[in-house]
């Protein structure tokens, strides 16, 4: 029988190799992400923030606090941004945040909320069905003037194949808080012509299904094209079936037997690109002292201080790596999530993973200048930017070791890593003063950018920083911003 050769290259147009998720930090990035190479030989992590992403639990779980970080950390990374929230619940105070907004580097001398960068709209405004109107009516008109907003992420184009980057309009962000109480105008007129009880409200959930399944069917056209991550938070309840012999139905593999995601429709489970669920919260106290485990400072020791949380969330869904995954992150109530404090308790309860020193007293191996204990690292964190950088790359070395697959050679310890490159002539301050995380005009941004892949291509001598000079000290005067 002949061989048939089918070229299908020009028969249709195809879709961008990159869908680009923005690193958020927080140990939310290695496990939804990849590395991927740039023009420049280097390896960018693709992982963090998605087009969709769902934070769902049951109240008190900080699961919209915990969506208000994520959003506002893709926003510091891209700090032209804009961002819209639709209040389902009628109950978001704008000062909060506002005040959650300091936390962040780029956002603290600026009032994000008063100057419309961050606005807030609510069901006393717009039903839902309103609201998705006027958001849509925004995406075309971002997406119609997408060549005035164009800009270039460092990830190569690998469908051109000729060093091109990939090229996206610049990022906007929305969240839904909460989608299980989104509401059509529809359903909201049948709830008040009818009384409780009477059978004319019968139809209110399925016409109230029927909608959030439009919407989900909808909004991923709209996402990806004008680079728009959504958010939304939902609640989690129990699953009571109608007859009490049938067996339970999971949904989603790694959620919990006997509950459910309320009011959200199944499309929620496999259109999100992450799904994050805070399945328990609780103040975090020492044993011992009954004060937080972590003090804003070696005064802070009063009892029964509630401020500091641990919540535990769970991976549901992860379209771009591993699900099932769990981490821990600390929670302020005042000050939100706490990304350094984070990553520094994961590697403590970690084998202590690239900590050196006592149970009292230690220093991380990548800056062993700085020395630690559990009543001084929470405010030493605060002041000290370096620390934050090392407690950042040796996370992420902890959680890639645990979660990737890398070549022989590659895998070192946070101790090797320190002490091979200085071995090798590279200055260690020159680069800890780095970013692992990308944005637009990636090479072009003051502080240059160098990912934890990156420094252990550098160990095994497989990578050199494109910005610095053969004489491994100085920073080429081409990426030198003034």
């Amino acid at each position: 029988m002949q061989d048939f050769n089918f070229d299908l290259s020009g028969a249709f147009e195809e879709a961008p190799a990159i869908k680009p998720y923005i690193n958020i930090g927080a140990l939310l990035d290695i496990p939804t992400g990849v590395f991927i190479k740039g023009k420049y030989g280097e390896h960018i992590l693709n992982g963090g923030l998605g087009f969709i992403t769902g934070v769902v639990g049951i109240g008190n779980n900080f699961k919209s606090t915990i969506m208000h970080y994520m959003m506002l950390s893709a926003m510091s990374r891209f700090p032209k941004s804009k961002a819209n929230t639709y209040d389902t619940e009628i109950n978001i105070q704008q000062s909060r945040l506002q005040a959650l907004s300091f936390s962040f580097e780029t956002f603290k001398d600026r009032r994000i909320i008063d100057e419309g960068t961050w606005t807030v709209t609510d069901k006393t405004v717009y039903y839902a069905n309103e609201w998705y109107e006027q958001w849509k009516k925004f995406m075309k008109g971002k997406i119609d003037n997408a060549n005035k907003f164009t800009i270039e992420l460092p990830f190569l184009d690998t469908k051109k194949n000729d060093g091109s980057i990939t090229k996206m309009v610049y990022p906007t962000f929305t969240q839904v808080d909460s989608f299980s109480e989104f509401e059509t105008e529809d359903v909201a007129n049948i709830q008040n012509a009818n009384e409780l009880g009477d059978s004319g409200g019968n139809t209110i959930h399925m016409r109230q299904g029927l909608s959030k399944v439009r919407f989900l069917s909808d909004i991923p056209k709209l996402i990806a094209k004008g680079f728009n991550p959504m958010l939304m938070t939902a609640h989690i309840g129990k699953d009571i079936p109608m007859d009490p012999r049938a067996a339970p139905v999971k949904k989603l593999q790694f959620l919990k037997n006997g509950d459910k995601i309320k009011g959200v429709t199944d499309k929620f489970m496999f259109l999100t690109s992450a799904c994050w669920q805070c399945s328990s919260a609780v103040p975090f106290t020492n044993d011992t002292t009954k004060a937080p485990e972590y003090p804003r400072s070696p005064d802070d020791d009063m009892k029964g201080d509630t401020d500091l949380n641990i919540v535990t969330l769970t991976l549901l869904r992860n379209k771009n790596g591993v699900t099932g995954l769990t981490i821990q992150l600390l929670v302020s109530q005042r000050e939100g999530v706490l990304p350094s404090l984070s990553e520094f308790h994961y590697i403590k309860t970690n084998n202590r993973y690239g900590i050196d020193g006592t149970l009292q007293h230690y220093a991380l191996d990548l800056l062993p200048d700085v020395k630690l204990s559990r009543t001084t690292v929470r405010s030493k964190i605060q002041e000290n930017a370096a620390l934050r950088r090392a407690l950042n790359i040796t996370a992420e070395m902890c959680q890639m070791d645990l979660l990737h697959e890398y070549e022989k050679g590659f895998v070192c310890t946070p101790k090797e890593l320190y002490n091979d490159l200085i071995a090798k002539g590279y200055d260690w301050n020159i680069l800890l003063n780095t970013r692992g995380w990308y944005t637009a005009e990636n090479d072009k941004q003051e502080v240059p950018f160098l990912s934890t892949y990156d420094l252990l291509a550098l160990r095994a001598g497989k990578y050199h920083p494109y910005w610095l000079e053969d004489d491994k000290k100085t920073i080429k005067k081409a990426f030198v911003k003034k």
